[in-house]
């Protein structure tokens, strides 16, 4: 009956995580839905881009004759205030674009971020890149300011050598975090708590207060590493983001023109902006810096909480946690879309290793007040 239970809540509290995600976002009132039509309203000439396809639903392409002929544009949103996050949809298509010498050096898409006197440019995300012949597959997913509300704009780079890239289907929508997912997370967080607190003394002789400490240890890990994870981008699982209503009329002033001292971002041509720093967690950035090190982090990343979880209520309830944690943390960058291939299943092998080191080591350690939890 125990087990019965804990498979049944199990699921249920899955379900409601599947629901608060997919319902974490809702369209701000009053402020429309912009597309490449509108971005182009009032965007002046810029070499190496042109606009194709028909006037309600162009296309943008960046064309690059040589790899001196850098192309890198700035399309400012008409109308558009401070915003905390936008639900962003679009396609990238490239033809024969080839790279520079650095890894940077292709085709990207990037939002700007301004802040909201729109006198400096607090940070900027890349949301996409490509390059040699691809045909990209439609994009759909939310980016939230790190820096709170922040008036976006679009950035378009071509920094390869030669080729080109087309963007469409571009749909920009500012969003807002719902009320339900900033109270709900909170009681879905104490759910999960409540959850692995019960699994962990379903063994016989572990202690409440053990329990709970490594539930709250593989919670913190979950949290940082699965939902939401280290990623910048946020992705819908399953079903899609349900940002709900409908849009608002476009705005009838032209962008040239600041509505009740609103800051103006112009388009127009840029410098190439270089590398552009990862704005993901720490742990993210980490992971980016020292990629070389990938196998040994992954293995650092599981033996730790092996050795602390294993220390504080045995290796047989440790046990599961763990390898469901690492099997959860692949299986959600497959559910993100960021794939699946023989890096995972090395990064698996990493994690394997890491876990059964750190329950050889608990094994050794000296335990508080002397007393040994079962396994």
């Amino acid at each position: 009956m125990r087990r019965l239970i804990l498979s049944g809540s199990f699921i249920a509290l899955a379900l409601v995580l599947c629901v608060l995600w997919a319902w974490r976002f809702e369209r701000v009132p009053g402020l429309p839905t912009w597309r490449l039509a509108d971005l182009r309203t009032g965007a002046p000439p810029i070499p190496g881009l042109e606009w194709i396809g028909p006037a309600e639903r162009p296309v943008l392409r960046l064309r690059a004759a040589s790899a001196q002929a850098r192309v890198s544009a700035r399309l400012a949103i008409p109308g558009v205030p401070a915003v905390e996050g936008l639900h962003l949809r679009f396609r990238m298509t490239a033809r024969g674009l080839s790279a520079g010498a650095l890894e940077w050096e292709d085709g990207r898409c990037a939002v700007e971020w301004h802040a909201p006197d729109g006198r400096s440019l607090l940070e900027t995300d890349v949301i996409g890149s490509i390059r040699d012949d691809i045909v990209g597959e439609p994009q759909a997913f939310a980016l939230l300011s790190r820096r709170g509300n922040a008036i976006p704009a679009l950035r378009l780079e071509h920094l390869g050598r030669a080729g080109e890239f087309d963007l469409s289907d571009l749909e920009i929508t500012p969003i807002r975090e719902r009320a339900l997912w900033k109270s709900g997370k909170w009681f879905l967080a104490a759910g999960w708590l409540a959850w692995g607190a019960a699994f962990i003394r379903s063994w016989p002789g572990v202690r409440a207060w053990r329990a709970i400490c490594a539930s709250v240890i593989w919670l913190v890990m979950c949290v940082h590493f699965v939902i939401p994870g280290p990623w910048k981008v946020q992705r819908a699982i399953y079903p899609d983001f349900r940002i709900g209503g409908a849009p608002a009329e476009m705005p009838i002033a032209p962008p040239a023109v600041a509505a009740e001292g609103r800051a103006v971002i112009s388009s127009g041509a840029l410098p190439a902006l270089g590398k552009v720093p990862d704005h993901g967690s720490l742990i993210l950035q980490i992971k980016i810096q020292i990629a070389r090190a990938r196998p040994f982090l992954h293995a650092l990343l599981l033996f730790g909480p092996a050795v602390v979880l294993a220390w504080l209520v045995g290796r047989r309830p440790a046990l599961p946690l763990l390898v469901g944690l690492a099997l959860a943390i692949e299986l959600a960058q497959l559910a993100f879309g960021y794939g699946f291939d023989w890096i995972d299943v090395t990064d698996l092998a990493c994690d394997a290793a890491g876990i059964a080191l750190g329950l050889w080591l608990a094994v050794r350690l000296p335990r508080a007040g002397g007393v040994r939890p079962a396994g």
